[in-house]
């Protein structure tokens, strides 16, 4: 049996803090948890019914390279979209991945339209009232994105003007954007480029990987990108209300922390290390 499986099957063990869930080997002189004896029906919530099922619903996100994307035979790739195979993996099921529209993230899960999502939902507190979060295990660092071809030195410049961004992050709190500055969503980064070019935009949001291949992709661009906010973490959202999936869910974050499982998909996909993630 896998050690993700183990760590399943010990769901309804009341372990402390953060170990709740995890199977690491216990030195035989140390004393173990007190712990009840687990309980007879096994997981139960969304999670038994995910089991009994024998597949899990997974939303993910398509539009955000390198973290979900199209595959040019038609499927799906991006690092979000290898840690949702890997959880239905950890569960011993079938993973449904279903692509979601950016503003349909939160509402798909809330809603019971997937069992959860993996799809870069950055953690707030307003999403906490809708959906709840396992815990962090990724950063999202967005940039202020410009064209030497049409500087902009000063953040007052762009007061009355548009800014574009292709993620919700754009109307996060903490963006020290003047008041009158007008936010717009991109379809694509494409979009987003274009708009840019042609003077329709003062200015770009995009994260950091994505400013560093669209600045590959396009040197006549004369991109800068300028960091304007803090990191903010990313997590798998699930329903609130269902203590045995999210325990799984915290533990399957442990393990994958451990076992480097995170930091490879990191390098692999944003060819950097991975930075240190806090725990909500």
């Amino acid at each position: 049996m896998s050690l993700a499986r183990r760590a399943l099957f010990r769901l309804t063990l009341p372990l402390p803090g953060a170990l709740a869930g995890a199977t690491l080997a216990t030195p035989a002189s140390a004393t173990p948890p007190l712990a009840t004896p687990p309980l007879a029906h096994g997981p139960q919530g969304l999670l038994g019914r995910v089991l009994r099922r024998g597949s899990l619903r997974v939303g993910v996100w398509l539009d955000s390279p390198p973290f979900g994307f199209r595959l040019p035979g038609g499927g799906m790739g991006g690092m979000e979209v290898e840690l949702a195979r890997d959880i239905a993996r950890s569960l011993d099921v079938t993973a449904e991945l279903i692509p979601l529209a950016l503003s349909d993230r939160v509402a798909a899960v809330a809603l019971g339209h997937v069992d959860l999502a993996c799809a870069t939902i950055i953690v707030s507190p307003e999403r906490m009232r809708r959906v709840a979060f396992a815990h962090p295990h990724g950063l999202v660092l967005n940039l202020l994105v410009t064209t030497g071809l049409r500087p902009v030195v000063n953040m007052s410049e762009l007061a009355g003007r548009r800014v574009m961004g292709r993620s919700d992050a754009i109307f996060a709190p903490g963006l020290d954007l003047p008041p009158d500055t007008e936010r717009v969503i991109a379809r694509n980064d494409a979009e987003a480029l274009a708009a840019l070019m042609a003077g329709q935009a003062a200015a770009l949001l995009m994260p950091e990987p994505a400013f560093r291949d669209l600045g590959l992709a396009h040197p006549e661009a004369q991109l800068h990108g300028r960091r304007i906010t803090d990191e903010a973490p990313y997590a798998v959202a699930l329903p609130l209300g269902e203590p045995d999936l999210l325990r799984f869910l915290n533990t399957w974050v442990f393990l994958r922390e451990e076992d480097g499982t995170f930091a490879t998909l990191h390098e692999t996909f944003m060819s950097a290390p991975r930075p240190p993630i806090a725990r909500l």
